[in-house]
């Protein structure tokens, strides 16, 4: 239980850094991974790479079925009731879902002439959703550190590889073999954190699986399509397109990889505080609105960042090899204001789990009927702008919605004079600092110059917020 004396905000942002940089660090050896190739590997083999990836990130989310953040919403001992009280069949359902995808994935592989051996996509697929697994139940156990020594040896490992794979000294199947062998690793380490929590939580008599049954089909329905409205744009077109020309779509519509990241640690960490005993709804929604606040502060330079810098950023990041992307990325990163707020953290906790996936399909198929005449209209920019529109349609649905169940104005729940205050100083004061340099520096410096910039500022603001957030009540 607790403490009275605790401060809830400081520890929900502690939490939530701490998830944050545990999903960090692999996250920035893709980065690194993916302008690495960009700069040095022709786009034909870089747009068949990144199929691969792209086929992943879809294909491991339905293999999860929304159990991870299942896992992340309820008590430990009701997860460990759950995992205690299943049975033979529900756990041959289970692995036969899991071996169905794994072998669909790899099929998929060796449809489009992955650089991959079809069975190496297809052992990467399981050892990923095991991963997952038990990273989340380790979270619900708070093993921070663990998981975070964990995390940076297998990003050093992802990393690692890759400049092996671009020095020739390591083929696509030598590559892709090793990651199988350091994520065979990995979950042999988190298997061992999971055994140590498992043992010290004692579990609910009887198994409670009727009373989450509900929430944990709803929660993998929603996972599903969110990830697939996250990615239909690039699934669809890895097939359509040549391997050069999607490679173009897949740089210019990538989304700020830390932005996501970010959200879903300070979702988890959300999950991890609503679920205490003793918190009323008002002090949720104090926490939602500082949460807010505090993710204003990243999420706010960083946009303005790339919307200044993005031509420099392209030319100097990817060599101007992919400059027809730019507006493309203009376009895409439209959304990214939305990443300053959480707009599913209460309807979850709340068991609003039909409410998020009704959102969420609603979201998807808005976005399917915009894409074919927007493209018309715009071209690949038209496709990126669909998804652009149904995703604020759909944050103001759940805001609605939330706001509704709570008995509360929407406006209430949202950090608006912080926010505003942020995106004043922010805006302004980035344009002239681009406008500045860009006339008087060359273009690595616009950039080096800028984004140093844009840190001091965003570290700035972020001190500010989190030591509002620790005057609250």
């Amino acid at each position: 239980m607790r403490k009275p004396e605790a401060n809830t905000s400081g520890t929900l942002l502690g939490n939530s850094a701490y998830i944050f940089l545990i999903r960090f660090f692999p996250t920035l050896a893709s980065v690194a991974a993916l302008v690495w190739l960009s700069r040095h590997m022709a786009p034909t083999y870089y747009g068949r790479y990144q199929s691969f990836w792209v086929q992943w990130q879809v294909l491991q989310v339905v293999a999860c079925l929304g159990l991870p953040t299942v896992i992340l919403t309820y008590p430990a001992a009701l997860v460990n009731s759950l995992v205690r009280g299943i049975s033979r069949l529900q756990l041959c359902l289970l692995i036969t879902s899991l071996m169905l995808v794994a072998g669909g994935f790899a099929v998929l592989q060796w449809q489009s002439s992955s650089p991959f051996e079809p069975w190496q996509t297809g052992g990467f697929l399981l050892l990923s959703v095991l991963g997952a697994l038990l990273e989340a139940y380790a979270l619900l156990g708070r093993q921070f550190r663990s998981l975070s020594l964990i995390s940076v040896a297998y990003a050093g490992a992802f990393m690692l590889g890759h400049i092996f794979l671009v020095g020739q000294v390591l083929t696509s199947q030598q590559l892709m073999s090793m990651l199988l062998f350091c994520n065979v690793l990995r979950v042999a380490a988190l298997s061992r954190l999971a055994q140590q929590h498992f043992d010290r939580v004692a579990a609910v008599v009887p198994s409670p699986f009727k009373a989450v049954r509900q929430l944990w089909l709803h929660t993998a329905l929603n996972d599903g399509v969110q990830i697939l409205f996250r990615w239909i744009d690039k699934f669809m077109l890895n097939f359509l397109l040549p391997p050069a020309l999607f490679a173009l779509y897949f740089n210019g519509t990538l989304d700020v990889p830390f932005l996501p990241l970010l959200l879903g640690a300070a979702g988890s960490g959300l999950l991890l505080h609503f679920g205490q005993p003793n918190i009323p709804d008002t002090e949720r929604v104090t926490m939602l609105k500082e949460v807010g606040t505090v993710l204003g502060s990243l999420v706010f330079p960083l946009f303005f960042f790339l919307l200044y810098f993005r031509y420099e950023l392209f030319g100097v990041v990817f060599a101007h090899r992919y400059d027809a992307a730019v507006p493309l990325f203009l376009v895409s990163g439209l959304v990214i204001p939305l990443r300053a707020y959480n707009f599913t953290a209460m309807l979850q906790h709340k068991s609003q789990g039909r409410a998020i996936t009704k959102g969420a399909i609603l979201d998807l198929l808005l976005a399917l009927l915009l894409m074919y005449p927007l493209y018309r209209l715009l071209g690949l920019a038209g496709v990126a702008l669909a998804f652009v529109i149904s995703t604020y349609c759909q944050a103001a649905y759940y805001l609605a919605l939330t706001a509704k169940l709570l008995r509360v104005s929407w406006v209430e729940l949202l950090p608006w004079k912080m926010w505003a205050s942020q995106l004043f100083r922010v805006g302004i004061g980035l344009l002239v600092v681009h406008e500045l340099l860009a006339r008087v520096v060359p273009e690595v410096l616009v950039v080096l110059i800028g984004s140093g910039l844009t840190c001091l500022l965003g570290l700035y603001l972020f001190y500010n917020a989190r030591q509002r957030a620790q005057l609250q009540p």
